[in-house]
């Protein structure tokens, strides 16, 4: 029996639970489906579901149990609409990296 954790490297949310109205410095909760681990405190891209790039947050706290995580993040930059298609367009999916590793 292993430890059933997936490394986060941004923090991806349905659009719908996303507010409308991001703001920098301001707190927001998030629930993932199973046991996830974040870095605390260190600015990660926030992602809608399509992996669209929304901007930076920090994850300052969240708990890991009954297969979900559930935690607190505060943005700390918020992308206009031409930076946020750059940084999308820069997202290098799975599929990408294994295709390379395959050669």
């Amino acid at each position: 029996m292993g430890n059933p954790f997936l490394l986060q490297a941004c923090l991806r949310i349905n659009r719908k639970e996303i507010s409308n109205k991001l703001e920098i410095g301001k707190e927001y909760k998030f629930k993932k489906k199973n046991h996830r681990l974040y870095q605390i405190n260190i600015p990660m891209d926030l992602r809608d579901e399509n992996w669209n790039a929304l901007g930076r947050c920090i994850i300052i706290e969240y708990t890991v149990g009954k297969e979900r995580t559930e935690g607190i993040y505060i943005m700390v930059k918020i992308f206009g609409e031409k930076q946020a298609k750059y940084v999308t367009e820069s997202f290098v999916s799975d599929e990408e990296v294994n295709s390379i590793l395959k050669k």
